[in-house]
């Protein structure tokens, strides 16, 4: 087998291959909107493309070092390394971060531990990393079953809200409108200045819409009572996977359930495209309690009943061993001030 970079005429052979939205193609090219530099690699097994990632690399202002990423890319192997590695240096970068889309432990909705697969990562200069950029854990719902047994597997509460929300009038349209996308947009952004979350800014969301909403892996959800939106998400589809990886709401009419109703539409959605699965994007793990951030989030995506499983995990290769140490207790305090500043911005 060989590695190597891909061209741009590959483009559909790449695609026929990686399984997550921030693995595609197209993913890369709003990455290098965003002033990145991205290389998408290819495995070819006797001239057959048999699996392909992306690792792109962030350049710190002011320097002329870079970060590198690969995250939800195939699992971890040495020829990944030896070719990351390579490129990592002709980048200059301190170090490369890995966050596969490889599965470790699988839980059911209750916590009880269903599957565990050994995972030993013992690479040189491969380190648990000290930030991940996405959640290690997340919920997986199961859309092969039918909506009786989907319905059988939520909550009482989940059930029960859906209900009212339809008792009340609840109506859900999807799209690729720009006009839905700026109220989604909108609400977006009340959301995490109302709790206080980081976000980036509104030019990233719109080129990531600009980049994304042609390519039939994106939509705009909307939850709609007495003619104002309430709730609305962005929904990926990719082959037989469907991702929630945004959503928001407004902190009005909150007795009409219009989130729990938007979520359980964007599930039979899924359903009626022949889709496998619904990654719910990010939880708590499996022992998660109410006092955690967060939690209520976690709370609500459990009620839907799918499995909880856990990655892998987030490791960073160190190119530069010198620069790492500066790097991460830089970033620890870069981070404190951006959640001290959200929070002074909710307040």
């Amino acid at each position: 087998m060989i590695t190597r970079i891909l061209y741009n005429e590959e483009k559909t052979a790449y695609s026929r291959v990686v399984s997550h939205p921030i693995q595609t193609w197209e993913w890369g090219d709003f990455q290098e909107s965003q002033g990145h530099r991205v290389y998408r690699l290819g495995v070819f097994d006797q001239q057959k493309l048999i699996s392909a990632y992306m690792v792109s690399f962030h350049r710190i202002p002011h320097t002329n070092f870079s970060i590198g990423t690969i995250l939800r890319g195939p699992a971890i192997d040495d020829d990944m390394m030896e070719n990351v590695k390579k490129i990592a240096e002709k980048e200059n970068a301190i170090f490369v971060k890995f966050e596969p889309d490889d599965i470790e432990k699988i839980y059911d909705n209750n916590y009880q531990l269903l599957k565990n697969k050994s995972v030993l990562l013992n690479y040189p200069n491969l380190v648990t990393s000290p930030k991940v950029a996405f959640y290690p854990h997340t919920f997986i719902v199961d859309l092969k079953k039918s909506e009786e047994d989907l319905l059988a597997d939520m909550s009482q509460k989940t059930r029960y809200n859906i209900k009212i929300a339809n008792r009340h009038g609840v109506t859900i349209t999807h799209s690729v409108k720009d006009e839905d996308f700026e109220i989604y947009l909108r609400m977006l952004f009340d959301t995490t200045k109302r709790q206080g979350f980081y976000l980036h800014s509104e030019d990233y969301h719109r080129q990531q819409w600009s980049t994304l909403k042609s390519t039939g892996m994106v939509e705009i959800f909307l939850a709609t009572f007495q003619g104002q939106t309430l709730a609305a998400f962005m929904i990926f589809k990719l082959k037989d996977r469907l991702f929630y990886p945004y959503g928001a709401s407004l902190d009005v009419h909150r007795e009409v359930m219009a989130p729990t109703l938007l979520m359980w539409e964007a599930i039979k959605y899924g359903q009626s495209l022949g889709l496998k699965t619904f990654d719910m994007w990010g939880c708590l793990g499996p022992d998660a309690n109410a006092s955690q951030p967060g939690f209520g989030f976690h709370r609500f995506k459990q009620g839907y009943g799918g499995n909880l499983v856990q990655f892998v995990g987030t490791y960073d290769l160190v190119i530069n061993p010198q620069f790492y140490k500066i790097y991460n207790l830089v970033d620890k305090y870069r981070w404190k001030l951006l959640r001290l500043k959200a929070s002074i911005f909710r307040s």
